[in-house]
């Protein structure tokens, strides 16, 4: 899976809305969209990372490297 597909995933998984992640990211809900839609390809870092911390799970996950279990959702 690419990284927009496990963004999405992710926050379904969690069951978050797009207002919650764009507010620990820093970014609009239409910028979290735009990242899960694939409009926005080019990420910057900084954002993945934040997107890590707001969906409870790694840098390394999200960009489709890794195939571990994400982290618990309760953390």
């Amino acid at each position: 899976m690419n990284i927009s597909q496990n963004i999405k995933r992710r926050r379904a998984d969690l069951d978050m809305t797009l207002e919650e992640v764009a507010k620990v990211v820093g970014v609009t809900r239409a910028t979290i969209q735009k990242y899960e839609n694939g409009i926005i390809s080019n990420i910057p870092s900084d954002k993945i990372e934040l997107l890590a911390l707001a969906l409870k799970t790694t840098p390394a996950y999200l960009m489709g490297w890794e195939e571990a279990t994400p982290l618990p959702s309760n953390i």
